[in-house]
C-alpha cells in the first residue's frame, strides 16, 4: 500500500551529527520536520519555530498530524538539550517524547504507544545559483559601494532559515532589530525578532543579493 501522506514533503537525508552541527542555536533547527512510524503508513510534517515559549520553542503541529499521532494532541513546545536529543513537550514543559543523538543514524525514540517514531528535516528545493549555505560574514552596502552594515549569518542544516548573530551597522541601520532570515522561492528575507522583514531580496549574482522591490532601499549584499 502506498504511503498516507498526511502534508506534502520533499526529504533529505541528514545524520544526527550533521544535526547536533546545526542545531546548536535557536534559529539552526528551526523549520519543518517529517514525522513518521517507522514501518508505517502515517507521516505528517512539524514546524519548529523560533519563538520562545514554556519549555523552549514554540512548536507548529496541524490538527491532522495531532490525531496521526495521538500523543501529540497536547504538544506545545520544542528544544534541543545538552545531548543533542530533540524534545517535544506540552505546555506545561512536560515531556512527551524525547529523540536522542545517534551518530550517523536520523533521530528515532520510542513512542508512548510503543511504536517507534522517526523525525527528519524536511528540504526544500535549493535554487541552482546557491552552492551552498548561506552561513557566513557578509557586508551590506549602499548604492555607490558606501557600507551600511556587517552580518554574520548561521543556517540550520538544510540551509533554508537561519539566525543573524551579530550586526555592526551605520546608526541609520543600527535600530532594525536584525535576528533571523528565510530563503523561499529564490527570495531572501531578513528579519526582526518578530519575524517581520526588514529587507526581501533577491539573487544579483554569485553570491550577491540585491533589493527585491524596486521601491524600496536599493541595497546590496555580498559576502565579505
Amino acid at each position: 500500500m502506498r504511503t498516507l501522506i498526511l502534508s506534502a514533503v520533499v526529504l533529505m537525508t541528514v545524520s544526527a551529527a550533521d544535526v547536533a552541527a546545526g542545531a546548536a542555536t535557536p534559529a539552526a533547527a528551526a523549520g519543518d520536520w517529517r514525522l513518521s512510524v517507522v514501518g508505517g503508513r502515517v507521516a505528517c510534517t512539524l514546524t519548529f519555530t523560533h519563538e520562545s515559549g514554556v519549555g523552549g520553542f514554540e512548536v507548529k503541529a496541524p490538527l491532522a498530524c495531532r490525531e496521526a499521532f495521538p500523543p501529540l494532541k497536547s504538544v506545545a513546545a520544542w528544544a534541543v538539550n545538552d545531548k543533542g536529543a530533540i524534545v517535544l513537550s506540552d505546555a506545561q514543559a512536560h515531556p512527551i517524547i524525547v529523540f536522542p543523538q545517534i551518530d550517523g543514524a536520523p533521530f528515532e525514540a520510542k513512542a508512548p504507544d510503543g511504536s517507534t517514531w522517526r523525525l527528519e528535516p524536511v528540504s526544500e528545493p535549493r535554487p541552482s545559483f546557491l552552492s551552498g549555505r548561506l552561513s557566513g560574514a557578509y557586508h551590506l552596502d549602499a548604492p555607490g559601494g558606501a557600507k551600511l552594515c556587517d552580518l554574520t549569518l548561521t543556517s540550520n542544516f538544510f540551509g533554508s532559515h537561519g539566525g543573524i548573530t551579530s550586526a555592526a551597522c551605520a546608526p541609520v541601520w543600527n535600530d532594525r532589530g536584525w535576528s533571523a532570515w528565510s530563503l523561499r522561492g529564490g527570495e531572501l528575507s531578513l528579519m526582526d525578532k518578530d519575524g517581520k522583514p526588514i529587507l526581501v531580496m533577491k539573487p544579483g549574482g554569485a553570491g550577491v543579493f540585491v533589493a527585491a522591490d524596486p521601491k524600496a532601499d536599493q541595497v546590496t549584499l555580498s559576502r565579505r
